[in-house]
């Protein structure tokens, strides 16, 4: 018993002294690099534009397109503030040919309205189809 004790020993020694020198670095000329803290980034504004009574009424019936550029639905409805910033927007997504629309709210921080009147979220179309619905 006492004759695979000792070889056993020796090799597991051989191999655990082994082992810190394949995990050591050679030492280098240069500086080691700098150690930044990680990037955080803030949380959306609220993207509210304030728009006029005739601005707020052709956007009305505006296309809105998700983050991943489909075409998910149309502008039902928009409310804004006394200063006239738009603080929800209603829109029907989803359906064919009008048929089977679900009204859903939108918060300012989940679009922007674009120079050719469109309405582009930050939401992917998934996400989109999984927001709760309003009654109408």
């Amino acid at each position: 018993m006492m004759k695979w004790i000792l070889p056993a020993a020796a090799t597991m020694a051989i191999f655990a002294s082994s082992s810190g020198f394949a995990q050591t670095t050679p030492p280098s000329d240069s500086a080691p690099p700098a150690v930044t803290a990680p990037s955080v980034q803030p949380a959306p504004a609220e993207k509210a534009p304030a728009m006029t009574e005739d601005q707020a009424k052709a956007l009305i019936d505006a296309t809105v397109v998700s983050s991943d550029n489909k075409n998910v639905g149309d502008v039902a409805a928009i409310q804004r503030d006394s200063e006239g910033k738009i603080t929800e927007l209603h829109a029907d997504v989803g359906g064919f040919l009008g048929i089977g629309k679900t009204r859903v709210k939108l918060m300012p921080s989940q679009f922007t309205v674009t120079a050719d009147n469109k309405v582009q979220l930050s939401l992917t179309a998934d996400q989109v189809k999984s927001l709760p619905a309003l009654e109408k």
